[in-house]
């Protein structure tokens, strides 16, 4: 019995040493896109990729960008986004446009351990895509047109 106390304290401690997040590298041979953000621009390398996993790389000095995806109806699988679609986003109505973001969270040393790594203190996000376009922009002030967009077209 008395092994056993002793025994809960060093899982405990060794659980809490290794904190409840996690980071996981971008697996070899991924399409990654890096999305350079300003407080001004966004920006993307490559700005085509093939439809499957992609892998969003945000690239700071802003470590936050607006993601656009088309949601035709309430309920609706979000998708590539149409050319009407891209030009009410440049104008800044969301109308049928899902909007998201991608953040990086955490102090600024967990996000430089985690720095190229998916995770919610690393820059990298596993992005599922279809074949068409999505965009990522910066947000303007309430209700106005997004400050920069970047368009991703995503091939087959």
């Amino acid at each position: 019995m008395r092994v056993i106390g002793p025994l809960i304290s060093c899982v405990v401690l060794a659980i809490a040493l290794a904190g409840c997040r996690s980071a996981d590298p971008v697996p070899a041979g991924a399409q990654v896109v890096h999305v350079a953000v300003t407080n001004d621009t966004v920006s993307l390398e490559p700005a085509t990729v093939h439809a499957g996993d992609v892998y969003v790389s945000l690239e700071g000095p802003v470590l936050s960008v607006g993601f656009a995806q088309s949601v035709p109806a309430a309920g609706a699988e979000p998708g590539p986004m149409n050319d009407d679609e891209l030009k009410r986003l440049a104008r800044g109505s969301t109308e049928g446009i899902g909007v998201s973001g991608f953040d990086v969270g955490c102090s600024e040393a967990q996000q430089a351990e985690d720095r190229g790594k998916q995770g919610y203190c690393g820059n990298v996000r596993k992005q599922p895509l279809t074949v068409g376009k999505y965009a990522f922009f910066i947000r303007g002030p309430e209700g106005a047109a997004p400050k920069s967009i970047a368009i991703l077209q995503v091939l087959p």
